[in-house]
């Protein structure tokens, strides 16, 4: 942490959030055959968040938790999934995802997609206006 008084979650980082944890339960899945449990996900999000000098509170961590839950197993379809060795070459310093691999920008587009699907409050959606901000959603 930087020292920075932490910043609200936001749209973004709430879908950066979500996939890193689908992450962190596919990678555990690989190693170990089980899923992480809720504490271990709701922890990883606390500590993502740290690093990140992100303020995101518990009941939020828990909901990306479960959240977590819900697609990681939909990710087994694809072999590449399975293997933590390649799943590790997508992580930065260990708390952050190489979103410059095609990989990693579909698990995003995947995560803001459920995101915009179950709405945080309100029956409306904030995370809408993250796709249009992804650089890599821009035509080449």
């Amino acid at each position: 942490m930087t020292g920075d008084t932490p910043r609200n979650l936001d749209a973004p980082e709430r879908a950066d959030l979500l996939c890193f944890l689908v992450m962190a339960q596919l990678v555990a899945h690989a190693i170990t055959g089980d899923w992480l449990r809720t504490d271990h996900v709701i922890e990883s999000a606390r500590m993502w968040a740290a690093s990140n000098s992100i303020a995101c509170d518990w009941l939020e961590r828990a909901r990306l938790a479960r959240m977590s839950s819900e697609l990681a197993p939909r990710f087994l379809i694809f072999p590449w999934f399975m293997d933590a060795a390649q799943m590790a070459k997508m992580m930065i310093d260990g708390s952050r995802l190489d979103y410059g691999s095609p990989i990693m920008r579909g698990m995003l587009d995947i995560c803001v997609e459920h995101l915009m699907q179950r709405p945080a409050s309100g029956g409306h959606s904030e995370t809408e206006p993250i796709i249009r901000s992804r650089p890599w959603t821009q035509p080449m």
